[in-house]
């Protein structure tokens, strides 16, 4: 299985075309992660704010002792270099959890077990969740065609919902907006800018203005902002305290900010550059990169998804169907007995392996973006030590 990975993570990498390429990548994202006017979307759907709602109370994490199995992972992580917050559950137990390096390198501050990220386009597996929620409510289905919800898409009559859970829409977005200040202004700039290319439908693609019309479907069909709709079927439900958009990430005592090095080559971190974005960026990542989460949280939301609990568990196969040669479908990269999320942006990387059943889990968060320094690495290490059984809590 370890080989498997291993080739599956150098392919991964050359997809992303790093350097240049990744940079590139990055940008036409709106750097979601990562995740992108219709006469009904951008006038039926108005910006409420979510509504407040008694949150579940949280069991404390029973603090984590030192074994063999804690001494392995911290072994990965420092050869790595990784800086953020990891957390490893086996059995649905969590037999890790550590902060490593500053959440904040001027005020000395550190990350730690509730450090929060963005997650990029980790985003994207929960919009893919929610629209399976409105299928399992028969509100839309996996083969309507893009024309019931956005006829004004050039080809929107041969794409179906499930091409673009599957990236093979033959839709682009390339160009990025002066200015946004809600959703709605983020549905109508998608739809002057999209490019579709007829011919490529039913080939594989990364692109995130898939995502991007998604959720402005899911606007349409719930009646509510996006925003809200995600708060109100994931945050409060499952007591995601450190769980929210971006928007208001600097408000979260725990925030962790990105960072990278100025020089590509060098892996050793030394916060000397900060990353930035905009605030039109963080519009611009409608669906597919306006979250952040701690780890915690990111593996209770993936692993609730898995369980049934915000689409009905006979589905999840449904959804987690690869599309193509490429393993992925519905906002995850799909392997016979595991998913893997992924996200790159704005100095933040966002990682998750999680058993299908999701008993076990590996979750790297990181707020320092080395080129040559991925997350993503120990993150599959860890992952293969777990399931050979090499990290028993004894």
């Amino acid at each position: 299985m370890k080989t498997k990975v291993g080739i599956f993570v150098v392919a991964l990498v050359l997809a992303l075309g790093l350097g240049s390429g990744l940079m590139y990548w990055m940008n036409s994202q709106a750097q979601s992660d990562p995740v992108k006017v219709a006469k009904v979307s951008s006038s039926s759907v108005s910006q409420v704010k979510p509504k407040k709602r008694a949150q579940p109370k949280r069991k404390a994490t029973p603090k984590i002792k030192t074994t063999a199995a804690t001494r392995k992972i911290d072994a990965i992580l420092r050869a790595n270099r990784f800086v953020g917050t990891a957390y490893v559950v086996h059995q649905n137990r969590p037999i890790y959890q550590k902060g490593f390096g500053y959440a904040d390198a001027t005020l000395q501050r550190k990350n730690n077990a509730n450090s929060v990220y963005q997650l990029a386009s980790v985003q994207k597996s929960f919009t893919a969740g929610l629209l399976m929620k409105l299928v399992a409510e028969n509100k839309v289905a996996l083969t309507d065609k893009l024309a019931k919800y956005y006829p004004q898409i050039t080809g929107a009559q041969e794409i179906t919902l499930r091409d673009m859970l599957d990236m093979k829409s033959g839709l682009y977005l390339e160009a990025f907006p002066n200015k946004l200040t809600n959703e709605n202004q983020m549905i109508k700039f998608v739809l002057q800018h999209v490019i579709s290319t007829p011919s490529k439908i039913g080939r594989w693609e990364y692109s995130p203005v898939n995502y991007m019309l998604i959720a402005g479907i899911i606007q349409q069909v719930s009646g509510q902002s996006y925003r809200q709709y995600f708060t109100e079927n994931i945050i409060q439900p499952w007591g995601l305290t450190h769980t929210g958009f971006v928007f208001k990430m600097n408000h979260q005592a725990d925030e962790a900010l990105g960072y990278k090095n100025q020089n590509v080559s060098d892996v050793v971190p030394n916060y000397a550059h900060r990353y930035f974005e905009s605030r039109t960026s963080m519009y611009y990542q409608f669906g597919t990169g306006q979250v952040y989460m701690s780890a915690r949280d990111l593996y209770l939301g993936e692993r609730n998804m898995l369980q049934g609990k915000l689409y009905p568990q006979a589905d999840v196969n449904t959804l987690l169907t690869p599309g193509s040669a490429s393993t992925y479908g519905g906002g995850d990269y799909i392997q016979p007995g595991y998913i893997r999320v992924h996200g790159l942006a704005y100095g933040y990387e966002a990682t998750a392996l999680l058993s299908k059943d999701g008993q076990d889990g590996v979750v790297l968060l990181t707020n320092y973006y080395r080129q040559n320094q991925l997350a993503q690495t120990p993150a599959v290490q860890i992952w293969n030590m777990l399931e050979a059984g090499q990290l028993t809590s004894k």
